[in-house]
């Protein structure tokens, strides 16, 4: 059984983690701030005179409070977890010379019912991983684009969600089994949070949006899709509580600055947390 896959896998999730490390601990950039007179590009903003539109990304990507930095610390332990526990694994099919089952004993779905069978690859083969391994290089590239480069920021930060969500809902294989993984289903969760932020302001700096519409727009697209996704992982919960938890950090750092983003923010939690419940009773 090769070791390919765990060892890239194991290297890109460090390769994550000190990328996104470094980013939070560096200087942030001055932000924006709406010109003092109430003329057209204020009113177009929707912004008081002089104030600072609020970085979503940010506070996802640079947190400042306790809640925020629990939950990118959070999102890094369940990487770690999940890199480590396929490594070992790997480790251990290598020292037992272990080889896959063939693909006709495996069956197509886990014991929830759901996952595809991994067809002509070794258990813990590059295949398994590259969906990860992937979207985990661009989600060490494309916070550090977000000045610069938005637009090519935010396509490598829908790639990041794409990968890691396929990486979720594949699930894990266990032995001849496949089941979803809370663990990364917690990263696909934050992954989709960072995303959408970011698509927010693209459509605040670059299409001109005033940010109230930029940010229904971001999390109204952001919550159906993430009621779909939850209804393809039954009994796995770790998605939708990074969402909510996410959402409620936004909600509680524009409360007093941004009512309509606060107000927003609490639809998506209510329709997510309809979602949650419907697949956990």
């Amino acid at each position: 059984m090769s070791r390919a896959g765990p060892t890239l896998l194991m290297l890109a999730v460090l390769v994550f983690l000190a990328s996104s490390l470094a980013y939070a601990l560096a200087p942030a950039p001055p932000a924006p701030t709406v010109p003092s007179s109430r003329d057209a590009a204020s009113l177009l903003q929707g912004l008081p005179a002089g104030s600072q539109p609020v970085d979503l990304a940010g506070l996802f990507l640079r947190p400042g409070n306790p809640g925020m930095m629990a939950l990118l610390g959070l999102a890094w332990a369940a990487l770690g977890y999940h890199a480590a526990r396929q490594f070992l694994a790997g480790t251990e099919g290598v020292r037992q010379g272990i080889g896959p089952p063939a693909p006709r004993d495996l069956p197509a779905h886990g014991p929830q019912g759901h996952g595809p069978p991994k067809h002509g690859t070794q258990e813990h083969g590059l295949q398994e991983h590259a969906p990860l391994i992937l979207g985990l290089l661009a989600g060490a590239l494309w916070p550090w684009l977000l000045g610069g480069w938005p637009l090519t920021a935010f396509l490598l930060s829908a790639l990041m969600l794409a990968c890691f969500l396929a990486a979720a809902l594949r699930g894990v294989r266990e032995g001849g089994q496949v089941q979803r993984s809370s663990s990364l289903g917690f990263v696909a969760g934050w992954g989709l949070l960072v995303c959408f932020a970011a698509f927010t302001a693209l459509l605040r700096d670059r299409l001109g949006l005033p940010q109230e519409v930029a940010a229904v727009i971001a999390m109204l697209i952001g919550a159906v899709a993430a009621v779909s996704v939850q209804l393809r992982m039954p009994k796995r919960i770790g998605f939708s509580v990074a969402l909510i938890w996410g959402l409620i950090g936004i909600a509680a750092s524009t409360v007093t600055t941004d009512t309509a983003i606060a107000t927003v923010t609490v639809i998506a939690i209510a329709i997510i947390a309809v979602a949650l419940v419907r697949v956990t009773t």
